[in-house]
């Protein structure tokens, strides 16, 4: 159990290293586009990006590590591999949902401290979901 949790830690501090990288080169790409002056636009990607983050919202939070058998290393491996993806997506829907929201109403920090409290939740999630596999 110890072995799937530090994997667990692991994947999810690769994922945020990955988002930290990812946040700039999807910010530098969405205002030098035309979405930062046309707000119709924007918005609809925006919607287009929400749709792509409930897809993964869903897919995230009805996988369960309860299914995998822990002790094989394939298994665990997919786990992380199909829960790491998810919240990966969420985590880029996010990035986009902040910057094309600043295009749309300007910077609001409310909005972007949700958004970061929303990908905890995802990671709690993930975790809490780990935990449980040690009740079994």
């Amino acid at each position: 159990m110890q072995q799937i949790i530090k994997e667990n830690l692991v994947k999810n501090f690769i994922l945020i290293v990955l988002l930290i990288l990812l946040y700039g080169p999807i910010n530098n790409y969405l205002l030098d586009s035309d979405l930062a002056a046309d707000k119709a636009s924007a918005g609809d990607i925006l919607v287009a990006t929400s749709i792509i983050a409930v897809i993964a919202c869903f897919g995230a939070f009805a996988f369960t590590y309860e299914g995998i058998n822990e002790k094989k290393n394939y298994r665990r491996c997919l786990g992380h591999i199909t829960t790491g993806l998810l919240i990966l997506i969420i985590g880029i829907s996010l990035i986009f949902t902040t910057i094309l929201s600043s295009f749309i109403m300007g910077p609001f920090i409310i909005f972007n401290i949700t958004a970061v409290l929303l990908y905890l939740a995802v990671i709690g999630y993930d975790f809490w979901d780990l935990l449980r596999l040690a009740d079994k």
